[in-house]
This record gives structure tokens, sequence and C-alpha cells, in this order.
């Protein structure tokens, strides 16, 4: 959804997920701003409500897809997932400095679009924190009307092979078969994908995938988390990154190297082909509060060929490291400041080696698990 701000000469702000829940989050945050200021630029093209010159306004919703969040989903004949009622998902981690403790809630990427989530603990924290950090970080960008047109057009040619190319003669041929099975399942119909850069059809082809087995990458639980803030009068700590002009971190995108995107190609038409199975199993782990499984399942570490792919656009990547480091020192800050705090975080940027509760213990930390 996109929304025009109060101020008209404010400039164009995304809301990004902490990046191990990302995977790619449409390749990178600068091609959300791309293509959500040139969408918000059509959007204010018949309301005057500021000079040509001004920068347009969009937020990106932040239940935007992973693109490729391999963990789950995939091909099966058990049909959609099903964990229908109200679910609490998992207890609290509580991370503790003398009397200060910052409760942490974990989320999981994909869910059943039919799960109802509620926590009657998390609705008791909430109400007597003092703040609430949320799992999303806004993400500033330097995008005006005319910019966001270049952009767009930048972002428009970028999505396809180079010299019209198309995926069988791009990818080797055991993997354009295995993709061209799964684009016969999921998407029949959208022979389009057949033009797009590897990196890009995964993506079109999981967000296919997730939606005939009715998954989604969001059932509202931030936005559920700050609404019970609201209704308790307690602070949310917004955070932002500003990256200036993300025209340098788009053009990188063009200049992954092909044996890269076909590397996170492959991982993610595993993560389809791992079954369905995975994602009712994780499902039902997360609804229930049952974390061991989940760490033992590793879902995130499938993700590694595609951070590898990023990774070879520095610009991009630095966005990434940035979006991490905002959501953690807010996070760091509630703890040392107020006797009660409460975030949420993605099970990936929890539980990943080197990940956001290694980071707190390597502080010096007392952290209890669930």
């Amino acid at each position: 959804m996109l929304h025009r701000d109060r101020h008209p000469n404010s400039r164009p702000r995304v809301a990004a997920p902490p990046p191990s829940a990302r995977a790619l989050q449409l390749v990178a945050v600068a091609v959300i701003v791309a293509s959500t200021a040139w969408a918000a630029t059509r959007a204010r093209a018949d309301t005057p409500t500021a000079p040509a010159s001004e920068p347009s306004t969009a937020t990106a919703p932040p239940s935007s897809p992973s693109p490729i969040d391999t963990s789950t989903a995939g091909e099966s004949s058990l049909g959609e997932v099903e964990v229908v009622g109200e679910r609490p998902g998992p207890g609290l981690w509580r991370v503790s400095k003398g009397p200060h403790t910052l409760y942490v809630l974990g989320t999981l990427r994909p869910l059943p679009k039919k799960m109802d989530w509620r926590s009657r603990e998390v609705e008791d924290v909430v109400a007597r924190a003092q703040v609430v950090i949320p799992e999303n970080t806004d993400v500033d960008a330097d995008v005006g009307v005319f910019r966001a047109i270049k952009l767009y057009s930048m972002w428009r040619k970028l999505r396809k092979n180079p010299n019209g190319a198309t995926l069988d003669t791009v990818l080797p041929p055991d993997v354009y078969a295995r993709f061209e099975a799964l684009r016969a399942k999921y998407a029949p119909r959208d022979r389009g994908l057949a033009e797009l850069r590897p990196v890009i059809a995964a993506s079109e082809l999981w967000r296919a995938a997730l939606d005939e087995r009715r998954l989604v990458n969001s059932i509202g639980i931030d936005a559920r988390v700050r609404k019970l803030a609201k209704a308790a009068k307690v602070k949310v700590e917004e955070s932002t990154v500003d990256i200036g002009d993300p025209t340098a971190a788009l053009q990188e995108l063009g200049r992954v190297p092909l044996d890269a995107e076909i590397r996170c190609m492959a991982a993610s038409l595993d993560g389809l082909e791992a079954g369905i199975a995975d994602a009712r199993t994780l499902a039902e782990a997360w609804s229930t509060g049952d974390v061991d499984l989940i760490r033992e399942r590793a879902p995130w570490a499938r993700q590694a060929p595609c951070w590898d792919a990023l990774a070879t656009a520095p610009a991009v990547d630095e966005i990434r490291r940035r979006v991490d480091a905002a959501w953690f020192d807010a996070a760091v800050a509630a703890l040392e400041t107020h006797e009660t705090s409460f975030a949420v975080a993605s099970l990936s940027a929890l539980l990943r080696s080197g990940g956001v509760l290694d980071r707190l213990r390597a502080k010096g930390y007392e952290i209890v698990d669930p």
C-alpha cells in the first residue's frame, strides 16, 4: 500500500524487515525504493499536491515477500498448508542486564494465511514495557519524481536477461528442467518468467508457490504489536537508515555474476522441492512454540547461496548491513535504557550463527530461552 506523507517534501521511506528474514528482499531495498517511488509518482499524477520537481513518498508494506526465502514451501500432493485457529506462537526470549529486560518475539516465514496469531504473554509484556522495537526498519532514500522514473526504467531493464536471452539458454540444462517443471506447477500461465534473470525468475516462482499453497510471509504480527503498543500508550522506537541515492546499488545488481545467480536459483529450487510438509511442520512448530525443532531444521541455511550473490554487489550489501545494525543498535539501546522493553525479530535473525542472540551474548547479556 502506498501512502502520501503529511510533508510533501519528505523523501520516500521503505519499511524493510531485518535481512535475515528477507534473503534478497526483491533483490535489494534499492529495488523496492525504485519501484515504490515510481508507483507513488503515478499515484500522485492526478493530485496536484506538489510541483513535479518535488520528491514523491512511498511506503512499502512490511509483508513484502522474501523472494528466495527457501526455508519452506515446495512441491507436494498435500495441497495447501493448514494451521488454522488462534495460535500463541513461540514464547519470548529474555535478554537481561541487571534490572533491565528485553523481551524478544521470534517470527517465522512463511505461515499459513488462515493462522490467527494471539499471545497473551506478548499482550502482557507490551502493556508494561517502556518501548517497543518493531521488526521493520525504515529505509529513507533520496528519490524525487524524475529520479524515480530513471530508477524504475533501470529496474525494468535489469529484471531481464541481457541481449534478450531466455532461461533455457542461460541456465544449465538440469537447472532449467527443474525450474520449468516447477513453473508449470505453480505458474503455468506465466511464460514470461523465462525472460527474467535467474534471481528474479526464482523470486517470481517463489511468490507463485506461496500463493498456490496459501502461504504468506506475514500474518500481521508486527502490525498487531504496534496496535498493542498504541493502545497501551507505549513508545514505538522507529529505526531509519538513509541510503541517499540508490542508483549505484541498483547498477551493481546488473553486475552480479551469472554463476552466483545460478547458484541462488538452484538453492531456491532445492527449497521448493523440499516438500510442503516442511512448511506444515515448521508452521506447526512455530505456532506451538517448538523452537528446538525450528533450530534443528535451520531453514535459513539454504539462503546462503543467495546471500553470496547479493554480497557481490557491495553497495547493496552495505544497505543490508546498515539495516541489520540499525535494528540491533535500537534493541541494545532499549535494553540499556529501560527496565522493560519488547522487540520483534525473525527466528532466522535470532538463531542463525552470528545472529542477534549470538551478538547479544558476546556483549555479556544474560539470555533465557523461551
